[in-house]
């Protein structure tokens, strides 16, 4: 396979390219005020079968919407070209009938992921994504390309994803006590501030970690595709916004 990305580290991607950062961190932004406006929208309503299934997909389609971006901006790292944040939302903006159809796909693989059966899938689908942002494959033939790979490769697959989750899991745990020590601090004050702080450590893990994956699923796509990437990166520059 020529033009092998696998020396190209993710972490050593991320560092010279810190807009790889900015764009995960819209996303968790936008997703977690999506996903408070739903929430509160059910407790107002009391609860509702249909908003919270469409609150969910549309939840996956900002979702997806977001990687599509970090995707195409971490190809372009990959293969030294200069990174833009504007550009990218816009080139991931021309993929929006595939990212639509795939968001519902993407809610039910949330939905099933605590299964062992519904984490299989979301491993074999796992550069279903990348194909259609990237090459504008459509989603069924994405879907089989992403399980022929994810089959010639497993080890490869489970040993990137457990290990650059690290950022999240390290951040995980303390937020979540923190949140809880806010939520019954007699301050009134002080709980707000620790409950926001837990917001925004646990937001900056996700965001580390959203970097990570985007640019380990880049790298995982066009290795399938046996893509020629630039030996030296270029220098952060954008391109016109």
């Amino acid at each position: 396979m020529s033009g092998s990305v696998s020396g190209r580290s993710p972490l050593g991607v991320v560092w010279r390219r810190k807009k790889l950062l900015v764009l995960p961190g819209v996303t968790v932004a936008v997703v977690g005020g999506a996903a408070g406006l739903v929430v509160w929208a059910e407790v107002l309503l009391g609860g509702s079968l249909v908003l919270g299934v469409a609150g969910l997909v549309v939840l996956s389609f900002l979702a997806v919407f977001g990687h599509a971006a970090l995707l195409i901006a971490a190809a372009d790292a990959l293969r030294g070209r200069p990174v833009g944040v504007g550009s990218s939302y816009g080139r991931a903006a021309g993929r929006v009938p595939g990212i639509a159809a795939w968001a519902p796909i993407g809610a039910a693989q949330l939905l099933g992921a605590v299964s062992v059966v519904g984490a299989a899938w979301s491993l074999g689908s796992y550069l279903v994504v990348p194909a259609m942002v990237l090459d504008g494959v459509g989603v069924r033939d994405a879907m089989r390309g992403s399980r022929e790979t994810y089959r010639r490769d497993r080890a490869g697959f489970m040993q990137g994803t457990s290990v650059l989750a690290t950022p999240f899991l390290l951040t995980f745990l303390p937020s979540v006590v923190v949140f809880f020590v806010g939520l019954t601090a007699t301050d009134r004050r002080l709980g707000a501030m620790l409950v926001g702080c837990a917001g925004l450590f646990l937001g900056a893990g996700a965001t580390v970690t959203a970097s990570l994956f985007g640019v380990f699923r880049a790298r995982l796509y066009l290795e399938s595709k046996g893509a020629v990437v630039a030996a030296e990166p270029v220098s952060d520059v954008s391109p016109v916004e």
